[in-house]
This record gives C-alpha cells, sequence and structure tokens, in this order.
C-alpha cells in the first residue's frame, strides 16, 4: 500500500532521498563549468504517454550493470549515464576483477553526449565479482565504487524426450504464386469479414507450416504489397512502422527461433526497403524476437534478450547450478551500439514467483519478458508472461515501483481485469492499460482476450474497462492488441491465427486468416508509403494462346496503372496499352509483334514512377 505522508517509513524515505541529493555534491566538483550534471528524468523518453506516479528520480550516475547485477554477461560493457560528455572519462575509473585482475579498456562516448561505456579489453571471468570505483556516486551505491557479479555457468541439463512418432498432420496453408515473383510460394490472407480499414496497411510477419515466411505488408484485401521472403530456418517478427531519421522506417526482427525465444538482429529499413541501420543487443547477448521500439526521436531502441545463467534451482525442484533463463531489456544507442539501460530479471524476480514448473530437460523459461514501453517520468513498463505479471520498473535504479498481476500485484483486480501468459501491455494516458491476455494456461482451453483496465493509483485497484475476444478462439502463444485513434482495436491473434479489428464497442468490423499452420507473433494496421528502390518485375507468358505481360513492384504503395511499352529495339519503344494496377501483380495484353516489351508504373496522376528491364519476347 501507499505510505501515508505521516508515517514513519514515508518520513525515512524523505531522509533517504534528501541524503542522496547532498551525496551528488562531489560528483559536480568533477565537472568543468558549462557542463553539469543532467537534469534528472531528461534520459526519460515519453514515447506518447503522459507520467505516471513515480519515486523520487536518483540525481546520481546510473550506472549498467547496475549495482549488485548477480547475472552479468562476461563481456559486459560499463555504461554510465547521467553525466555530461567527456567527464566520466577523466574520472580516474578502475574496473577489478576478483579473479581477473585489473582490466584496461577503451571509453566509446554515447551518441547523445550524456554519458559513456567503458570496454574492458579482456572479458570478465564467470562467477567473478567486479568492483567498480572512481570518485563516483552511483544510484542504489552511494559510495565511491559499486560491485556486480558475472553470471554463473548453468550444470548440465537432463536429455530432452524422443520427438514423437506421430506423424504429421496435413497442413492448411494456402499460398499464391506470380510470375513475376518467380520461386516464392506468398501466404494468403484469406478475407472472412471484409472492411477498406481506412485505406491503411497490415503488417505481419507470417510463419509455419512448410512454406517460406517472411515480414509483409497487406492491403484490406488480403493482397501482397510487399513480401520478403526468408530461408526455412530463418522467421521475421514484430514488423512495424517507427520513425527514424525523421522519417517513417519499417522496423523487424530477422533471426531464429529457439525453445521460444530469438537468437537475431533488428533492422531498419527505410520506404525503399534498404536496411538503414542494423541493431544488435549489447553485451555479448543476441537481439530476441519479442520485442524492438524506438524512442520517439529514433535515436535509441529497447529490445528484449535471453541468457542462460547458473542458478540456484532447489526451491523449484532443480538442482543447486541448474539453468535458467535470465529476462534481459537493453535501450541500445543506435549510433553507436552502446548500453545505455540493461535490466536483469533475476535481480528483482525470483522464480518462485513463476507459474511455470520447473523441468530439468530445457533452461528454466521462468520469466518470459515479452514487451518493452518507456513511459517517461523515467518509468519502463515491462511484460512477463510466465509471472503473469506486468511491471512498471524505475529506469535509474532497476527497482520495480509497482507490479499488476501475478503473485504479488500492487494492485487488487477486480473482477475480468486479471490475466495470465500475457503479450504487449501498453499504457494509454496515465492510468489505462492495455494487455493481450492469452489466458491458455496448462491448456485449460480458455479464450483470449484483449483487456482494457483502468488503474486506480490511490486506491491500489485495477478494474476493466471492456473486453475483446474472439468467441472461443484459443491462443496459447503470441498476440497483440492495438488501440487505434479512431476507437477501433487491431488485434493479431498469435498462434490462434486470426487477424481482426473492432469498434470500441466491440463489433466484428474485419476478420481475416492465414490458415491453421501459419501465424504472426504481431499485427498492425497503419499507414505507410512504400517506394521501392529497386525496379519493378517484368515477366511474360502466354494465356489462352495471347502473350500476356506480368508486371509488380514489390513494396510499392503508389501504383495505380501500368504502361506497357514495345518494339522492334529497346531504343524504339512506343505505347501499347496501359492497365488500371490490380493487385500485386497486372496481367497486360501484348498486341502486334513486338520483339521487346517493357512496362511502365504510373502513380495517381499518370506520372512515371518506374520502369521495369527490357524484356525480349523471343521464344514465346
Amino acid at each position: 500500500m501507499r505510505e501515508g505522508k505521516g508515517s514513519r517509513a514515508h518520513l525515512q524515505r524523505r531522509l533517504e532521498i534528501r541524503a542522496r541529493h547532498l551525496a551528488a555534491t562531489a560528483l559536480l566538483a568533477l565537472v568543468p563549468a558549462g557542463a553539469a550534471l543532467l537534469a534528472p528524468g531528461a534520459l526519460a523518453k515519453t514515447g506518447g504517454a503522459k507520467p505516471l506516479p513515480t519515486s523520487a528520480s536518483c540525481p546520481d550516475l546510473s550506472v549498467y550493470p547496475s549495482p549488485d547485477t548477480k547475472t552479468a554477461s562476461p563481456t559486459t560493457q560499463i555504461s554510465f549515464r547521467n553525466v555530461a560528455s567527456g567527464v566520466i572519462e577523466g574520472a580516474g575509473v578502475t574496473v577489478t576483477g576478483s579473479r581477473s585482475g585489473t582490466h584496461a579498456g577503451r571509453w566509446v562516448a554515447d551518441s547523445d553526449h550524456r554519458g559513456a561505456s567503458f570496454y574492458p579489453a579482456q572479458p570478465f571471468q564467470a562467477g567473478e565479482t567486479v568492483s567498480v570505483t572512481g570518485p563516483l556516486r552511483i544510484c542504489g551505491a552511494g559510495a565511491d565504487s559499486y560491485h556486480f557479479q558475472v553470471a554463473r555457468q548453468p550444470g548440465p541439463l537432463a536429455t530432452a524426450p524422443a520427438a514423437s512418432a506421430t506423424p504429421t498432420p496435413a497442413l492448411d496453408q494456402p499460398t499464391v504464386t506470380y510470375a513475376s515473383q518467380p520461386g516464392v510460394q506468398v501466404p494468403i490472407l484469406k478475407i472472412k469479414k471484409a472492411s477498406s480499414l481506412g485505406g491503411d496497411y497490415i503488417f505481419e510477419a507470417p510463419k509455419g507450416g512448410t512454406k517460406l515466411g517472411g515480414p509483409m505488408i497487406l492491403n484490406s484485401k488480403g493482397q501482397e504489397v510487399w513480401f520478403e521472403p526468408l530461408p526455412p530456418e530463418v522467421s521475421a517478427s514484430d514488423v512495424t512502422v517507427q520513425t527514424y531519421d525523421g522519417q517513417p522506417a519499417l522496423t523487424w526482427w530477422k533471426g531464429i527461433i529457439v525453445n521460444g525465444h530469438g537468437i537475431g538482429s533488428d533492422l531498419i529499413m527505410n520506404s525503399g526497403y534498404q536496411v538503414v541501420a542494423t541493431v544488435n543487443a549489447g553485451n555479448g547477448y543476441q537481439a530476441d524476437l519479442h520485442e524492438f521500439r524506438l524512442s520517439s526521436d529514433g535515436t535509441t531502441a529497447w529490445i528484449t534478450a535471453y541468457n542462460t545463467v547458473g542458478w540456484n534451482l532447489k526451491s523449484e525442484g532443480g538442482p543447486g547450478d541448474g539453468a535458467v533463463l535470465d529476462g534481459i531489456v537493453q535501450e541500445i544507442d543506435v549510433a553507436t551500439g552502446n548500453v545505455l539501460f540493461e535490466w536483469h530479471s533475476l535481480d528483482h524476480v525470483a522464480p518462485a514467483l513463476s507459474y511455470v514448473a520447473y523441468s530439468d530437460t530445457s533452461a528454466y523459461d521462468y520469466f518470459h519478458v515479452n514487451s518493452i514501453e518507456p513511459l517517461g517520468a523515467g518509468l519502463v513498463l515491462i511484460s512477463s508472461r510466465n509471472t503473469h505479471a506486468v511491471y512498471a520498473l524505475d529506469q535509474a535504479t532497476g527497482q520495480i515501483e509497482w507490479r499488476l498481476g501475478g503473485k504479488r500485484s500492487s494492485f487488487a483486480m477486480g473482477a475480468g481485469a486479471n490475466f495470465a501468459l500475457q503479450h504487449d501491455a501498453e499504457m494509454h494516458g496515465s492510468s489505462t492499460i492495455s494487455i493481450f491476455d492469452d489466458e491458455d494456461v496448462n491448456g485449460n482451453n480458455q479464450p483470449a482476450r484483449v483487456i482494457v483496465d483502468h488503474l486506480d493509483y490511490q486506491a491500489r485497484t485495477a478494474t476493466l474497462e471492456r473486453a475483446y475476444g474472439h468467441g472461443s478462439l484459443v491462443v496459447p502463444a503470441q498476440g497483440n492488441g492495438q488501440l487505434l485513434p479512431d476507437g477501433d482495436v487491431f488485434v493479431g491473434w498469435g498462434s490462434g491465427i486470426y487477424t481482426s479489428e473492432y469498434s470500441r464497442s466491440g463489433k466484428l468490423l474485419f476478420d481475416a486468416t492465414f490458415g491453421s499452420s501459419v501465424n504472426s507473433y504481431r499485427a498492425y494496421l497503419l499507414k505507410w508509403k512504400g517506394e521501392p528502390a529497386t525496379p519493378p518485375a517484368l515477366a511474360l507468358g502466354r494465356r489462352s494462346g495471347q502473350l500476356v505481360a506480368y508486371a509488380s513492384w514489390n513494396g510499392s504503395t503508389e501504383t495505380r496503372s501500368w504502361e506497357l511499352l514495345g518494339g522492334s529495339s529497346a531504343t524504339s519503344l512506343e505505347p501499347l496499352g496501359t492497365a488500371r494496377a490490380s493487385g500485386f501483380q497486372t496481367a497486360l495484353r501484348v498486341t502486334g509483334a513486338p520483339a521487346m516489351v517493357e512496362v511502365v508504373a504510373e502513380g495517381a496522376n499518370g506520372q512515371a514512377l518506374g520502369s521495369s528491364a527490357v524484356v525480349s519476347t523471343a521464344g514465346l
């Protein structure tokens, strides 16, 4: 419960805050004139959310790994934030491992000049304690030194059970092929209930089944606008539109999926579908599939990662040197790769709070972080599937300010407000939260929902405002709910295979599916203007004895019609006809007997947008 203003606990808290402010003056002596420490909270990214209630900001430096972290990477950098550029590098910081000794290294300044990272020249040793000393005042430590531990190596796992000999069932996976996109089988989003979707586009990343998947943009008819097929072992996730370098950008994760988490990288594409930046996890980790969120100015990226570490799991029925997955949240400086924030689940949430039973056949995924949202006011919101809880973190210290749901909820959960195995927790203003509620605990076949809860911080209650379901649809994993500006709700049902839109009151407006064997982690409805850097594609074939030109431009949202040109040579092409663009690929009849043909994509006003290569009709 919240502390009363006259309580002993409240008085003690105020004294601690006052002492922290006084202690900060020690660091001010290091700062030259004109290079003062940043104001507390200056690093926070609002992400469009209003400030939420939080503890007083720490005026000292924030460091990552945080003080007393127990599972740091052997190849970790040591990141200092909330200090002017150039100050920390000259502060005489010493880094010493209890086994590896003193470490030399190099400094890399953050691109915003609000901190820097120290990269040790040699890795630390597993299980050792690292001491960082210097004339510093550090959030969560206060003294002129602080310590963290390097993760222990996990013990061996039991042999996994043998695969079942049950034959693979037939798969319902409709696909379409296009002559102008040879060799590619494109997943079909079959429309069950149609809507114009306000002219916006659907963003998904189909995967599963036996065909190739990949990042995809579709129109309201379920037709491909853009698709990048990936090799069978590679998947895409979280395809969406964000802002990078002041422009709309297509962002997505690419990698392989192992036991429910990802090993890969995050990509940023411009409107021409060219990769302009790649974001990797810091400190030797691999970027996970569950979240890739750029800050409002596009300079930093919030990502998830997982790391298998050694942990005492006796209280969970495991060994003292058990293998557990540590859920990691990082904020990455896109320009430098520096880690600006790092949080480890094992430092703050005990495995005993999980609803998932321990098994010795794989690393214990007790936490399973699957969404991040920086809220401003120094708070970060994260979702943990396997503890059935959403947490608000103090960005300066990593401490949990409040938790919603789970075994130690800070809020009393009203009727229908609770959730389980959830994904995609998002704040809307200061007191409204939406959550994709999977609910399928231990295969109990409870239908999934998107819920919208109201949080009362004074009464510490959570009340269900509204919910959206898809009949009896069961969703064992994945999913998201996007609250649209007009009040509608767009839902990706994850492993439930559907994509839907609802009015605020719950009326089903749009419904579609890829088929029973294909799913997408999330689905979004967004505006997009695609102007491919590659030229349009042209293929020739015959239909009912007639020569036909098949034209397409993978990713173009502006093509409204196609013009066909033909002639005796590439330098003597004349117009042969036009056709209105029809879905992803448009067929144009080739009249006469031209030796060479070409197609030109035209915009809404008939202007030429791009032309294909000139193709010979010989042999056709």
